[in-house]
């Protein structure tokens, strides 16, 4: 690493994940307060520094050790993730006028619009900085080319969620599957298969990562878009898991939350398999970073089923044509 990114050498006793994470969180300040100082750097050092669960970093971090990639490496794609995931938000924010963010201002309520369009592609430079920043020119090349591929994949995804053709029609289910793991299983493949791939893992190993990844995406998208529910956010877009649960366009909220939900913890369950099914051919661990995970998107998908009488119709349904 050059001396901004360096990291202790390694010892007999290896650092702890907490430690790790220290070294991931400091990594992403100090490549930010390198940049040039404006308000687009100062938004991004506060998105940054609003906190969040480091999820991304846990999965980069997990995954460069179960399949043996250096410690410079994987602290490095641990922070290039959480600078795309932290980008991603910024822009989701922005798009739905969420006015805050764990706890905090959300960037573009407290900077404005312009500057939170300009933070959020700040930190998808900063992302490809720090993986520039390795030493080794073929990690930093494997490092930048799954970033490009997993980026790409989800500006897309988000680009067909928010596209408002004049058929107003709802999409088919094969669209909206497609659409919905887009958008949100790149950020759990890209940790995860950073750190495979870095460590040698064959092809078969990661297509298995890609399966796992895209399962708990699908579960965790329509989790997230039942939360939506309870906030009434108007109006709700044509690949909302809400149209796609339904039969028949004014059916009651309780059958399609619970068709909903239950199509949410199919989905956990495949990644329950798959991830077993990957520890058991490479004889490593993934399951204490990835089954709390699992854990917590089951309760909550539980918790939806358990209240579906308070969530009810969104606001301006009729706004959007049933296919």
């Amino acid at each position: 690493m050059k001396e901004a990114g360096r990291f202790p050498a390694e010892t007999g006793d290896d650092l702890s994940q907490a430690r790790e994470l220290a070294l991931v969180q400091t990594l992403m300040t100090n490549h930010l307060n390198r940049l040039m100082a404006g308000p687009a750097s100062s938004a991004s050092s506060y998105q940054v520094q609003t906190g969040g669960s480091l999820l991304r970093a846990r999965l980069a971090l997990a995954s460069g050790r179960a399949f043996g990639s250096s410690r410079n490496y994987r602290i490095v794609a641990a922070a290039a993730c959480e600078l795309v995931h932290n980008a991603s938000l910024v822009h989701d924010d922005l798009l739905d006028r969420d006015t805050t963010r764990r706890g905090a201002p959300s960037v573009w309520k407290r900077y404005g619009d312009g500057v939170a369009l300009c933070a959020g592609d700040l930190l998808l430079c900063a992302a490809f900085g720090v993986a520039a920043d390795l030493d080794d020119p073929s990690e930093s090349r494997l490092l930048a080319q799954h970033l490009s591929k997993m980026t790409g994949r989800i500006i897309v995804g988000q680009s067909v969620e928010i596209a408002q053709p004049e058929n107003q029609s709802l999409p088919k289910l094969r669209a909206y599957l497609e659409a919905t793991t887009a958008k949100t299983a790149p950020l759990i493949e890209l940790p995860l298969i950073s750190g495979a791939a870095a460590g040698g893992a064959d092809q078969h190993t990661q297509d298995c990562i890609r399966q796992l990844a895209a399962a708990i995406g699908l579960a965790y998208q329509i989790i997230d878009d039942l939360d939506d529910l309870k906030s009434k956010r108007q109006p709700l877009h044509p690949f909302h898991a809400w149209h796609h649960h339904r039969q028949g366009q004014r059916e009651a909220a309780e059958p399609r939350i619970r068709r909903a939900t239950r199509h949410a913890i199919a989905s956990l369950n495949r990644a329950r398999r798959l991830l077993g099914k990957l520890e058991h051919r490479e004889k490593i661990s993934l399951g204490l970073t990835i089954d709390p995970l699992l854990a917590q998107l089951e309760q909550r998908a539980l918790a939806h089923r358990r209240n579906h009488h308070s969530a009810g119709a969104p606001e301006g349904y009729d706004s959007i044509v049933a296919g």
